[in-house]
């Protein structure tokens, strides 16, 4: 596990990357990809995650929704979404609602540390990848690096960067640690930030955010 310290300052560049200053305890649509519909810190995706579509099934449960009303819902938000909604403005008000009951948030905040578990476990790879050049990873590179696994999943490419191959040109970090500037050059050459440029800004703007917590 990355070091405890660490975890605040993980969190919030996550939560700033993903959602900002929004509730997590409402659906949104990112309208790109294979994205469905997402809720939580964490953004669980209904299309992509089981996890988020077993967590939105017993969101509704919980708050008393029967069960076609349950199934209408996941089933709609099972797929890819790049219009936005499929949901009439009942059903979204009553996602929406179950999401920010009580019952609702304590359910989501169970997903969030679940999936943020998946994330952690790729940063120990990361490490474990480093260590085998005999490199640690600065904390500011950690937390270039966790936000990126929570968008593209299990950290292969960077892994294989680290461990001292040359990924999309750019030659991995010559030590004695990883640092944020290496991480973030690595980044900037995947195809995601080639394509939006505009969004490393942002991307870096949520990195110092969460940096005010270690």
């Amino acid at each position: 596990m990355p070091d405890a310290a660490l975890l605040p300052a993980l969190k919030e560049a996550i939560r700033q990357n993903e959602i900002g200053p929004a509730s997590p305890y409402i659906l949104s649509y990112a309208r790109k990809g294979k994205s469905g519909a997402s809720f939580g810190a964490m953004q669980g995706d209904t299309n992509v995650s089981p996890r988020a579509r077993s967590t939105l099934r017993d969101v509704l449960a919980a708050a008393g929704c029967d069960q076609p009303t349950v199934d209408r819902i996941l089933h709609a938000l099972s797929a890819a979404l790049p219009n936005g909604s499929p949901l009439n403005s009942a059903d979204a008000h009553t996602a929406n609602a179950a999401l920010d009951s009580a019952a609702g948030r304590a359910l989501v905040d169970a997903m969030d540390e679940a999936l943020l578990e998946v994330v952690l476990d790729g940063l120990d790879s990361c490490l474990a990848a480093s260590a085998t050049r005999g490199l640690g990873i600065e904390p500011l590179a950690c937390l270039y690096i966790a936000p990126w696994i929570n968008m593209s999943g299990a950290p292969t490419l960077l892994n294989a960067w680290l461990k001292g191959a040359a990924i999309h040109g750019v030659p991995p970090p010559a030590g004695p640690q990883v640092l944020a500037a290496d991480v973030a050059a690595y980044l900037q050459s995947c195809a995601y930030f080639q394509t939006h440029p505009k969004n490393f800004i942002h991307y870096q703007q949520c990195v110092e955010l969460g940096a005010q917590k270690l």
